[in-house]
């Protein structure tokens, strides 16, 4: 698994980082140490382009994933972590007989004022899907649930052992071999 720190880092570093690391775009595992710190999450933001422009997959998949993994990021940040803590982002493409998986996770420091555990993720996200919920749509805090649910196939949370939650997602989806100029 390649390994970066990207608390010191200009977007153009990680750039040559991935183009230098990568061999497979379509076949790697990437892990970032981030600061918890909003300019963080734009980088972060920046790399999934780049990554799904790499692997062909087309603007509305692109800005989806761009939309997940802002809710990932920034979710750890606001909720998991207190300032300028070190959280993780870590995102595995395989690609199998055409189909890409595509794995994010997102791990806070769990010393964040609002941090959960997994358990109460969990049933925080059964009385969010309620009939209930569906009248408040509009309010914050349907981001992870509401909207992250519908695009991804799973939606998972566990416990760090080290401490913190890890949020995580998985989407398969048929490769396409558009050829796309860079």
């Amino acid at each position: 698994m390649l390994q970066i720190d990207i608390s010191h880092l200009e977007y153009s570093e990680l750039v040559d980082f991935a183009n230098t690391n990568i061999l497979d775009f379509g076949n790697f595992d990437m892990e970032i140490m981030f600061k918890a710190d909003y300019n963080q999450s734009k980088i972060i933001r920046d790399l999934i382009l780049l990554l799904f422009q790499k692997n062909n997959i087309e603007v509305p998949w692109k800005n989806r994933f761009v939309l997940i993994s802002d809710e990932l990021v920034n979710n750890s940040i606001e909720y998991g972590s207190l300032p300028l803590d070190k959280n993780r982002f870590v995102i595995h493409f395989q690609t199998v007989e055409g189909v890409l998986t595509i794995n994010m996770e997102v791990c806070d420091t769990g010393r964040g004022l609002e941090s959960k555990t997994s358990s109460e993720m969990e049933e925080l996200k059964k009385a969010k899907q309620s009939s209930w919920f569906e009248g408040y749509l509009w309010k914050r805090g349907r981001g992870l649930f509401q909207l992250v649910t519908n695009l991804v196939d799973e939606l998972y949370f566990r416990d760090n052992p080290s401490g913190g939650l890890v949020v995580g997602v998985r989407k398969k989806m048929e490769r396409s071999y558009k050829k796309v100029e860079m």
